[in-house]
């Protein structure tokens, strides 16, 4: 029984990693298909699972992955149809497309099949945290020394844009320095007050000194939207952390009031004289003064597949579809993605897929804020509390890379959240079962008192 529970505590984790860090360095061809280390991860794993533990599944009994599962299935049968309807639907990028999404079903499928206790999420709460503190570092390194990986935008000569980014930032495992960023700030609520290092007199927050490193990487790599991300990050946990007692939140409210009061105050007074994040703000706004600067881009962008979407009648382009609408009108933003995870999911694949997803993410988030109001144990309200705080940061970050579908820690970190919130559920249910059996001791002996 141990070796069983061993077995699947391994395959789990392998998939935990292999969706943060998708891409070791190499990659198989087959037929022009790329397997990298993720996918060649998730369909092993998937094919252990089925071949080893057949007879012990119980996918309904888990009636939080079973929806997520049946979204990914609609998903994956929508955009099947629309790759062959839609005349935008890219028929080479779309099934990259549509794979990483049958990887992601593979993914929760996964994680559904595995019951762990307390102490095995702590151990994949550590995997994640052990991850993000050795990819900061390696962010570090790459922006001393200048070197890159070759999986990087840095190692590509056909890429245009690398003579205008100073090669003194960090791609890390990621081919873009704003996917990097995008990858540690989602990993940071992992982080938040969790991890500390003894010290002769006292500790040191290690979560914390990551979250400052990472925030320094997203400086250095211009990725202001990830840092916006972790500010928000930050209030969530503040404005959670203090839902209890109403006075505690209007005074933290008040107080974020007055620190933008400040900052206005500062860039009023101050303005091109202050440099750093001031001046960029002031250029931003230059630019957009004359039809200029990212911020103005991305606005631009964001009103395409607006309009991308409306053309469709909101059904949605089709996999991989938005490069091939923008060629075809091109946009003022000379973008060719959305830059917005929301939105590319709605312009590719419709409103009904886009609501859905939506509606999950609200369903996961109402569920981890309930585990921390409600939990018992220490354990489990720290689960709810870093769920909350990354389904925050997990849609203000997904701001920041051009595309999102692409990418895997994203269904990774979810199915991790899930898994918790059944943990968590589970603990729930056993406390109340408990309380009623309790209540009904004390029921029958005050009857037997009385007689």
């Amino acid at each position: 029984m141990k070796r069983t529970v061993r077995i699947r505590f391994v395959l789990l984790a392998l998939l935990l990693v292999a969706s943060i860090v998708p891409n070791m360095g190499f990659e198989v061809n087959t037929f022009g298909f790329h397997w990298n280390f993720y996918r060649i991860v998730v369909v092993l794993v998937t094919l252990c699972i089925l071949i080893l533990f057949r007879g012990e599944i119980r996918i309904t009994e888990r009636r939080g992955f079973l929806r997520w599962m049946a979204f990914f299935l609609l998903w994956l049968a929508y955009g099947a149809v629309l790759m062959v309807v839609s005349t935008y639907a890219d028929k080479s990028r779309g099934v990259q497309e549509l794979f990483t999404i049958l990887c992601a079903l593979l993914t929760f499928f996964g994680y559904s099949c595995f019951d762990p206790s307390e102490k095995e999420i702590e151990w994949l709460l550590r995997i994640a945290f052990l991850l993000l503190t050795g990819l900061t570092l390696f962010g570090f390194y790459e922006i001393i020394t200048a070197n890159h990986l070759s999986t990087s935008m840095f190692m590509d000569p056909e890429n245009l844009v690398v003579e205008k980014v100073d090669t003194h930032t960090a791609a890390g495992i990621m081919y873009n320095i704003n996917d990097f960023s995008a990858l540690l700030t989602m990993l940071c609520p992992i982080a938040i007050g969790r991890f500390r290092i003894r010290l002769r007199r006292g500790y040191l927050d290690a979560g914390w000194l990551t979250i400052a490193g990472v925030v320094l990487i997203n400086r250095i790599n211009d990725a202001n939207i990830c840092n916006a991300a972790l500010l928000l990050g930050v209030l969530v946990y503040l404005l959670v952390s203090t839902s209890h007692d109403r006075r505690k939140m209007g005074r933290i409210l008040l107080g974020l009031f007055g620190l933008l009061l400040v900052l206005v105050g500062l860039y009023l007074a101050l303005g091109q004289s202050a440099g750093g994040l001031v001046a960029r703000w002031q250029d931003q706004m230059d630019y957009m003064s004359v039809g200029g600067g990212s911020m103005h881009a991305r606005i631009l962008i964001y009103r395409d597949a607006l309009v991308s979407s409306l053309r469709t009648g909101f059904l949605g382009l089709g996999p991989a579809g938005f490069p091939v609408y923008c060629e075809k009108f091109p946009s003022d933003s000379n973008f060719v993605n959305p830059h917005s995870f929301l939105l590319e999911i709605l312009s590719q694949y419709g409103i009904v897929i886009f609501v859905l997803f939506l509606l999950l993410l609200i369903w996961l988030a109402k569920d981890l804020y309930r585990m921390y109001r409600y939990g018992e144990t220490e354990v489990i309200r720290n689960y709810g509390m870093i769920g909350v705080v990354m389904i925050a940061v997990y849609i203000a970050v997904s701001f920041a890379p051009s595309s999102f579908i692409l990418n895997t820690y994203p269904w990774g970190l979810l199915a991790l959240l899930l898994l918790m919130r059944e943990c968590g559920k589970r603990q729930l249910a056993k406390e109340n079962e408990k309380r009623e059996e309790d209540g009904l001791w004390m029921k029958e002996n005050c009857i037997s008192f009385t007689e």
